[in-house]
């Protein structure tokens, strides 16, 4: 049981980048996976028949610290509102795709990878006493995790 020891993953030693670039102030992270499978039923038999994978989704939230001047749409994480509705629709159709990795800062291991990531929420919160936080969702096309990069 000893060779386990040193190798706990800690939030200390997790780094969060975006588009390659590390996140400084990340507060937390959460994210999964998940396969969706539909009942195939049959007539005349009261069993269902087999479960049909129909979806698979990847979703991924992160808590950062709320810093004066950089935002998640300066940073580029989130599409710009734009001077009218035609601009705001276009900045959002055409946003980038973003890639999400966190990473061991001891090992530098990548430990999971999101790929084709698109922001889907942008959120902050404010106490009347502590740090001013913003929360941000996002979708993915695919996951991996350390055993697959």
């Amino acid at each position: 049981m000893t060779d386990k020891k040193g190798r706990v993953f800690v939030g200390a030693r997790a780094r969060l980048l975006i588009k390659g670039v590390k996140v400084g102030y990340a507060r937390n992270c959460s994210g999964g996976e998940s396969i969706d499978y539909e009942e195939v039923n049959g007539l005349d038999n009261i069993e269902v028949l087999e479960y049909a994978a129909t979806k698979y989704r990847v979703r991924f939230s992160a808590g950062f610290v709320r810093l004066v001047g950089e935002t998640a749409k300066t940073l580029g994480h989130f599409p710009r509102v734009g001077q009218n509705p035609d601009e705001h629709l276009s900045n959002i159709l055409t946003s980038g795709e973003l890639t999400i990795t966190i990473e061991d800062n001891v090992t530098g291991n990548l430990i999971m990878t999101l790929e084709q990531a698109k922001a889907s929420s942008n959120n902050f919160n404010i106490d009347a006493v502590g740090v001013v936080g913003r929360d941000m969702e996002f979708n993915a096309i695919r996951m991996r995790d350390e055993s697959e990069v």
